[in-house]
């Protein structure tokens, strides 16, 4: 494993200060047993932390063509994994607000209930759970809200999920 000497020894001419100094805080917050690696899992975490917001399916093939399909990752590893496909970070908004505006029953495309929303998120085939559902718009601020503008859920799911700790 990697110490926090060597972790912070890490340089990118693709990634900026900020965004490693996140990264080695959210690899020492995963790290709890302090071996130096992530598990597969843990792993999976760290990434999302760093921005990445798809599956669990479409991360783990990310690292395993970056990286290697391992039980543990280093910190280089997935720093390097981030560095090599930081064009996939984020929301993109314009899928968020179109898949959105399907999920609506009003027809106007601008408004979506409650209801619609956690249909539409809970039950495809890669869904969500009740729980993450319930979590996602604790996360938006948008928790007791019946009928959500969709333009400004998008902004909100944009700002609360894609946001890594510092």
């Amino acid at each position: 494993g990697q110490s926090r000497s060597k972790r912070q020894q890490f340089k990118s001419s693709v990634l900026d200060d900020s965004l490693i100094k996140d990264c080695d805080i959210a690899f020492e917050m995963l790290d709890k047993q302090k071996r130096g690696v992530l598990s597969r899992q843990e792993s999976l975490r760290w990434l999302r932390c760093m921005g990445f917001c798809l599956s669990d399916a479409e991360l783990g093939g990310l690292l395993a063509r970056t990286a290697g399909d391992l039980p543990d990752y280093e910190y280089t590893q997935l720093c390097e994994t981030l560095e090599k496909n930081v064009a996939v970070r984020g929301v993109d908004t314009k899928k968020l607000q179109h898949a959105f505006a399907v999920f609506s029953t009003d027809g106007s495309g601008s408004k979506i209930s409650r209801d619609d929303l956690r249909a539409g998120l809970t039950g495809a085939g890669d869904a969500m759970t009740q729980d993450e559902f319930e979590e996602l718009l604790d996360l938006c601020g948008a928790s007791t809200e019946e009928m959500l503008d969709i333009s400004s859920l998008v902004q909100r799911v944009e700002k609360s999920v894609a946001v890594a700790p510092s």
